[in-house]
């Protein structure tokens, strides 16, 4: 029984990334706000890289208004994550999670114009998350996206 729950656990603790991945793809507000916690930090100060400049955001409004604004409402995206990796803690209740993203955005209404090569932004990236159980519910309490390379315009972010 011990490995059903470590394996219950495991799928408990992704399904909170793919509920953030869902909803910047489906501009689902709900479904982003049930992945984090209340103090959540979303870390997306590497994508300095990619010449974007973000400080890490605190708290699930905050979180949910810059996701929403910059990403959810703002662009059509697909995010797809693989190669997912679970450490749970010895109590089953919590874990950190690496994986890649790839990550497809869009400028709003342009995913099928012939130029929309021009108007996309295509990121890999590597997710390091430490979810836990809240409820009967895993959610995010720390999210760092860390870009790996890109390929197409960042402009889609208007920076």
């Amino acid at each position: 029984m011990e490995q059903a729950t470590a394996i219950l656990a495991r799928q408990a603790a992704i399904d909170a990334l793919l509920r953030y991945t869902d909803g910047l793809d489906r501009a689902d507000e709900a479904q982003l706000k049930s992945a984090f916690t209340e103090k959540a930090i979303l870390d997306l100060s590497q994508f300095s890289s990619l010449g974007m400049t973000y400080d890490p955001i605190h708290g699930l409004d905050n979180i949910t208004a810059v996701c929403m604004g910059a990403v959810g409402k703002a662009l059509e995206t697909t995010h797809s994550l693989t190669n997912i990796l679970v450490k749970l803690d010895d109590q089953n209740n919590s874990a950190n999670i690496t994986c890649y993203c790839e990550a497809q955005h869009i400028k709003q209404g342009q995913a099928f114009a012939s130029d929309s090569h021009d108007n996309s932004f295509l990121v890999k990236s590597r997710y390091n998350a430490l979810v836990s159980q809240q409820g009967p519910t895993w959610k995010i309490e720390r999210l760092d996206i860390v870009p790996l390379w890109s390929k197409g315009s960042s402009s889609v972010f208007g920076q």
